[in-house]
């Protein structure tokens, strides 16, 4: 690897992908909020864990419907008013939590600004690719994957800083940030047509086809339908290093668990940062669903590594190998859907996307949450290794039938020895 290609990589991106970065940065430098929501519901309104778990679920079923609708709505309507319009109202609610006390009127207001930022999401994620070209996503979801974890290490240790006394600052701050991010975007972002792409920037499966139900795409591309699924899983293994991970290290070393995982989250961020552009660069000549393979393995095997542990170095090695995993698979998961998909259904099939993320992430904390209860971690653990060893058999043969469904991404995706491999 040449000296200078790290960064230079990011160099000669469409101008709307600098934006998007720029704008991810902010919102997630002034997200002080949410990483604080459970410390808000239990030391600020007086919720117990039982309560709190009731009240997450509540909200996250709540929000199901929602994305399905901001998807349907990001594919009729202009996506930049999309987000404008959803943003304003839940910036409108976000910061009229900072007048309230801490109580259930609270709540509520704080749930309608998250279900209002949550429909933006589908509208925010087509944006991003209908505002650069098929073969720089995977450049462009690494920068912007850069962006969250940059903004997210300053928001979160900012947030922990203003909880105590200063929490009404925090929901401030945290809407004026958003909001500046918005303005970036409804200024700055522009969005790219298909149709006046170069011949050599066009991709075929992007084009529109207004007069398709999104089942009938989703059948038709069902290799699509497949990795949906498969994201599912991914999540399902995912989530459990803020779930199943931190109630392990607390019964290991009792009261230094809480200290010693926030330590361990914080290594999680620099490696993020550190390996994120090396790793982009190592990783461009493959394809997307071999990425996906890859990451999902490292976090099968990161599990793995602290069965029956007990030494805290050891949970370092563990974090180093689900970091990893986690870039690569990102590098892989984000672009894969936007690239095979019609512009035109990039709302309505992110949201189910979100949905099945979200079924993932509620079924992996309800099932391995109650393997511990009632069985071990070491079970728990054991039982994440096993369903990430088949979610990659099932990525292993979904690539022979992604190929097969979308030869030209294989032939765009590298050399001729990269089209041969596959």
């Amino acid at each position: 690897m040449k000296k200078g290609n790290i960064l230079s990589q990011y160099a000669g991106l469409s101008k709307s992908a600098y934006v998007i970065f720029i704008s991810r940065l902010i919102t997630n430098m002034g997200a002080f909020i949410w990483p604080l929501l459970t410390l808000i519901l239990s030391r600020k309104m007086g919720y117990n864990p039982s309560e709190i778990a009731l009240l997450s679920l509540g909200i996250g079923l709540l929000f199901l419907p929602a994305t399905i609708i901001g998807g349907k709505l990001a594919d009729k309507f202009n996506r930049k008013k999309i987000i404008i319009v959803f943003d304003t109202i839940s910036i409108i609610f976000f910061m009229s939590c900072s007048f309230l006390k801490p109580g259930n009127l609270m709540l509520v207001f704080f749930v309608i600004a998250g279900l209002f930022a949550n429909m933006e999401g589908p509208a925010y994620e087509a944006l991003t690719a209908d505002a650069t070209k098929p073969q720089e996503r995977e450049k462009v979801y690494s920068l912007t994957y850069l962006g969250h974890n940059l903004g997210y290490i300053v928001g979160a240790a900012v947030g922990g800083l203003l909880f105590e006394n200063y929490l009404s600052l925090a929901f401030i701050l945290d809407g004026l940030t958003t909001m500046s991010s918005t303005i970036l975007i409804i200024i700055f972002v522009k969005v790219i047509n298909n149709a006046d792409f170069n011949e050599s920037d066009k991709n075929e499966y992007e084009d529109n086809a207004d007069n398709q139900s999104t089942f009938k795409i989703l059948i038709e591309r069902k290799s699509v339908l497949i990795q949906i699924m498969v994201s599912m899983l991914g999540v399902f293994i995912y989530n459990q290093w803020t779930f199943a991970l931190p109630l392990y290290m607390e019964e290991i070393f009792v009261e230094n668990g809480a200290k010693y995982f926030g330590l361990l989250s914080s290594f999680n961020g620099a490696i993020v940062i550190i390996f994120t552009p090396i790793l982009t660069r190592l990783f461009h000549r493959i394809i997307e669903m071999r990425k996906i393979l890859i990451g999902i393995l490292l976090y099968s095997i990161s599990y793995m590594i602290i069965i029956n542990a007990h030494t805290y170095w050891i949970f370092y090695i563990m974090m180093f190998f689900f970091t990893i995993g986690e870039i690569i698979n990102t590098l892989g998961s984000s672009p894969y859907i936007s690239r095979r998909i019609p512009s035109s259904h990039r709302g309505r099939i992110n949201s189910i996307r979100y949905i099945g993320a979200s079924i993932g992430s509620v079924a992996g904390q309800y099932l391995i949450g109650s393997i511990i209860e009632h069985y071990s971690f070491s079970l728990a653990f054991i039982t994440l290794g096993f369903v990430g060893i088949i979610v990659s058999v099932i990525v292993y043969v979904n690539l022979k039938i992604d190929k097969r469904i979308f030869p030209n991404l294989y032939k765009i995706a590298g050399d001729a020895n990269l089209e041969a491999e596959y």
